[in-house]
């Protein structure tokens, strides 16, 4: 999938954060108009993949990888829409839940206290990448190793200034699939318990049993892919059944987008013919009661 492989060997074990940050890369460079403008999006590279992206971005233009591309773009600017509404309403609190390579903590008002969390390799391969970059980390972004498996969110981001009290906004994006089901469950419950107002945005796998033949094919070959590069997926729902959890565990409001209604919100009569489809994944986002 990635010809870059004298680049791509010094890079963390998870590979799906690079996959997942060269697709908003490409997107800077590809598509019209961009849906995510994203400053940062070459800084996570390093100096020398996003020089090689730049000469050659077409390189990640395959049908599969436009495909992925628009998902990915796609549910990163649910988020930043959903973190814009919050923040003018008030809200004061970021979580990006496995934030891999993501830069939404690099591009908030300094007033909002975010609170990255992830595997400790891939944290220091980011901050290796922007410091190469020459990008700063802003006073009110902390990096936190966590395992999701073990951690308590509350406990750990009160201690870094994550207040259990107030509104918080989770970002929990390309996690879940890699969480077993029972671990992927105990996060949103524990979201759930954060005060009214408080949301969450994350993508979830579909049961395959509920997929149609053609999602099964698409569902079976991304898994195999990812297996292969050692992140397994372990977890899948049925929408209608997590949706129900979701209300059933505190959440008054939830929304289940597919690849039509992704592509009906974000990529609808576009000249490029940028689009998603549907893949084995959903894309939700849920508010706290």
């Amino acid at each position: 999938m990635m010809k870059q492989q004298a680049v791509l060997d010094g890079i963390p074990r998870r590979r799906s954060a690079l996959t997942m940050a060269l697709a908003r890369a490409t997107h800077q460079l590809l598509d019209e108009p961009t849906l995510l403008h994203d400053r940062h999006a070459f800084d996570v590279l390093g100096s020398s993949l996003a020089r090689e992206t730049v000469i050659d971005p077409f390189a990640y233009n395959a049908p599969m990888l436009r495909t992925l591309r628009a998902a990915v773009v796609a549910r990163a600017r649910l988020v930043e829409d959903r973190v814009a509404l919050a923040i003018d309403a008030g809200l004061r609190q970021i979580v990006i839940l496995g934030a891999g390579l993501d830069t939404l903590s690099l591009r908030i008002p300094d007033s909002v206290r975010c609170v990255e969390l992830d595997q400790v390799e891939i944290q220091q391969w980011k901050l290796d990448r922007l410091e190469e970059s020459g990008v700063t980390v802003p006073s009110n972004v902390a990096f936190v190793p966590a395992d999701l498996a073990k951690v308590s969110l509350s406990g750990l981001l009160g201690d870094q200034g994550i207040d259990p009290g107030l509104p918080t906004f989770f970002s929990c994006l390309g996690v879940l699939p890699y969480l077993e089901t029972p671990v992927a469950s105990a996060i949103m419950r524990q979201v759930s318990r954060y005060p009214s107002q408080s949301e969450i945005v994350f993508d979830a796998r579909v049961s395959p049993g509920s997929l149609s033949p053609v999602e099964q094919w698409m569902d079976a070959m991304a898994a195999r892919s990812f297996a292969a590069a050692g992140e397994p997926w372990l977890s899948d729902f049925d929408p209608a059944e997590l949706k129900a959890t979701l209300l059933r565990d505190g959440f008054c409001e939830v929304e289940c987008l597919d690849a039509e209604a992704i592509n009906a919100r974000y990529f609808i009569r576009r000249r490029d013919g940028l689009q998603t489809v549907d893949g084995g994944l959903r894309l939700y986002r849920a508010t706290v009661g």
